[in-house]
Order: C-alpha cells, then sequence, then structure tokens
C-alpha cells in the first residue's frame, strides 16, 4: 500500500514539473472543454495550438485566442513553428497544453518534440468527410490512414482516448 502511495506521489511531481503537460487531439482546437476543464486540470499557463490553417487564418487565430480563460496565454503555430517553440529553452518554465487537430500533426509532434507525456484523443473524425472513417466511440472516428498513424504513435507514447478528464482514460490501443 505504501508503495503504491509513494509511486503515486512521484508520478504527481513529475506532472506538476513538466513543462509540456498533455498533447492533445481535438478538431475543434480551443472550445469550452479545452479552455476551461482540460487547462483546469491540467494546471497549464499555455495552450500551443499547432494548426497550419489556424496560424494562416489571423480570424482563427484570433479566435482561438479570445476562447482561452484568462490568465492563459495562447500561440497559434504552424506546425513547424510549433516545434520550434516546444523546443526552445525560453520556455521551460511554462506549463503547456498543446492541441492538434490530426493525428498526422500530432505524430509529428511526438516525434520531434521531447517530453510529451501523452496524447489524448478528445474530439476527433467527426467533422468533415466521415465515409471514409470508422466510428470508434461517439467522438472519435478515423480513416485507415489515421489510424495508422495513431498506431505509430501509440508506439512511441501513452495514448488514451479521454474526452473530458472526469470521464474514464481508454488506451488508444484497444480501439487499434
Amino acid at each position: 500500500m505504501q508503495k503504491v502511495l509513494i509511486s503515486e506521489i512521484h508520478q504527481n511531481r513529475e506532472e506538476e514539473t513538466r513543462m509540456i503537460r498533455l498533447l492533445r487531439i481535438d478538431e475543434r482546437l480551443i472550445h469550452g472543454q479545452v479552455a476551461t476543464t482540460w487547462t483546469r486540470q491540467l494546471g497549464v499557463n499555455a495552450i500551443v495550438v499547432a494548426n497550419d490553417e489556424a496560424a494562416d487564418n489571423e480570424l482563427v487565430t484570433m479566435t482561438l485566442r479570445m476562447a482561452a480563460p484568462p490568465g492563459i496565454r495562447v500561440a497559434v503555430k504552424n506546425l513547424r513553428g510549433a516545434v520550434n517553440l516546444l523546443n526552445d529553452k525560453r520556455i521551460a518554465d511554462m506549463k503547456i497544453l498543446i492541441v492538434a487537430d490530426k493525428p498526422k500533426d500530432a505524430l509529428e509532434l511526438v516525434r520531434q518534440v521531447p517530453g510529451i507525456p501523452s496524447v489524448n484523443i478528445g474530439n476527433f473524425g467527426r467533422v468533415g468527410d466521415r465515409h471514409q472513417r470508422r466510428s470508434l466511440t461517439e467522438n472519435f472516428s478515423a480513416s485507415e490512414e489515421e489510424l495508422e498513424q495513431l498506431r505509430e504513435m501509440a508506439e512511441l507514447v501513452r495514448c488514451e482516448v479521454q474526452v473530458l478528464p472526469t470521464l474514464p482514460k481508454r488506451d488508444l490501443k484497444q480501439f487499434l
């Protein structure tokens, strides 16, 4: 019993000192669940959105910044810019939630940014062409290509399916 407690305390301390708290795949990027529930649960003070389209669209960038809670810094970067920012030692004291809208981008981040502790699949595959996608949960559908990207990612880092932090985590591998 005491061994488990010590292990849990050690894990909680590691999570508290880790710069990157979580990488979330959510096709809506920053919205109510991310802005309020996840930021509070993770204790972050910054969100990095890694998305080429959002970074290239000033209106979308402004909307994403406005969606964040007060006191939370938001950087909207293309994928290359997000990799550069997340590898910059000058932000080492920040507590960051990374949000990407697709497995392809999340996989690239996992490959190029050391220290990503886990990937959370929240809302993905509900928007756009659903004909090529297989429904895995109510909030998660993926094409064969996306499933292959997720399989590769699951070999590199812990990946979990969880819409809200109050719901149980499910290992991504059970869906692959």
